[in-house]
């Protein structure tokens, strides 16, 4: 039986600005950060992009998000009345797809934004949101 549409994840000018400061700074390296903002069943409402730094050993080729960076933005989206909806990062010189390692390292219910960088420049910004499997939702200005 096939899921439920995906849903939209709604996102300011400011928002999809801030991705692409973010990414492009990052480039030739994988950027990455959380989402904060409100989930209404497969729609996700961000309000503000968090930066975070790449841990991984290979910050070219992947992203990791320390745990503990985490815990303190939970928290701290918590005491605002928000919560974390998803992750975004960035595919240096690659599509916006969602790779078999982001699904693998993916949480259901979340959506995932995946920024597009050419040459230092972000050139496409696809979101994902992962369930019993992985559907393209659709973007909108709010």
């Amino acid at each position: 039986m096939a899921e439920a549409a995906a849903g939209t994840v709604h996102l300011s000018g400011p928002c999809r600005r801030r991705i692409r400061e973010l990414a492009e700074a990052a480039w030739p390296h994988e950027a990455c950060g959380l989402l904060e903002g409100h989930a209404i069943g497969r729609n996700a409402h961000v309000r503000r992009v968090l930066a975070c730094r790449n841990e991984h050993e290979r910050p070219a080729e992947r992203y990791l998000i320390d745990p503990e960076a985490f815990l303190r933005a939970d928290r701290a989206a918590g005491r605002a009345g928000r919560a974390i909806v998803g992750v975004w990062h960035s595919h240096p010189n690659g599509a916006a797809w969602f790779s078999q390692t982001d699904r693998a390292e993916a949480w259901p219910g979340w959506s995932y934004l995946v920024a597009a960088i050419e040459r230092g420049r972000m050139c496409a910004l696809q979101a994902w949101h992962v369930g019993t499997d992985v559907q393209a939702q659709r973007i909108v200005p709010r």
